[in-house]
């Protein structure tokens, strides 16, 4: 019975996470395959070229030495198993499952700040950080989404928690009030 992309991804992270923090290695190898995803992503050639069916498993070989010479060990014999086993069509979703885990362990939180003008990195930093703070984690890293709709303030959404601090939904509760009073 084939295994679905989710079940492919979840396996093949939480061995990278359990192998790496067994030898120790945690934080690099995050480092590193975070630093892989962002080059696979703005070149999926890459993934292609390494699932691809037609191509010989020599091609293959020699094709990956020549990007991972500059990985550690640890993400080396990763990679290597990955195109052993035919599953380099997974790998984003392998580093995804990766990255889950590493951020529950170290209590680190993603989330959306949807705001009706750009937000600088300062201000999304103070905002993750504030959130950190209040709800007991480490970190937050924030994805700053401008819908100019909301008309001012933010929408911060980050795992299941939304805290909705627009302009707009205040106009709502404003509005709402008004008719019940009437």
């Amino acid at each position: 019975m084939a295994l679905s992309r989710e079940e492919v991804a979840a396996r093949y992270g939480a061995a990278l996470f359990g192998y790496a923090q067994d030898n120790k290695v945690l934080d690099s190898v995050y480092d590193e395959m975070v630093e892989l995803k962002k080059a696979v992503v703005a070149t999926p050639q890459v993934i292609n070229v390494l699932s691809d069916p037609i191509l010989n498993s020599k091609d293959k070989k020699d094709f990956l030495t020549a990007i991972e010479k500059d990985f550690s060990k640890e993400v080396q014999g990763f990679l290597n198993l990955l195109l052993e086993y035919d599953r380099f069509a997974y790998l984003v979703d392998i580093i995804d499952q990766f990255v889950v885990l590493y951020d529950d362990k170290n209590k680190i939180a993603s989330g959306t700040a949807t705001t009706a003008v750009k937000l600088d990195d300062d201000q999304l930093k103070r905002l993750g950080d504030g959130f950190a703070k209040k709800y007991n984690l480490n970190a937050v890293r924030l994805e700053n989404k401008v819908d100019p709709s909301i008309l001012g303030g933010v929408i911060l959404q980050v795992k299941d928690r939304v805290i909705d601090g627009s302009v707009k939904n205040k106009l709502k509760k404003i509005r709402a009030q008004i008719i019940d009073e009437s």
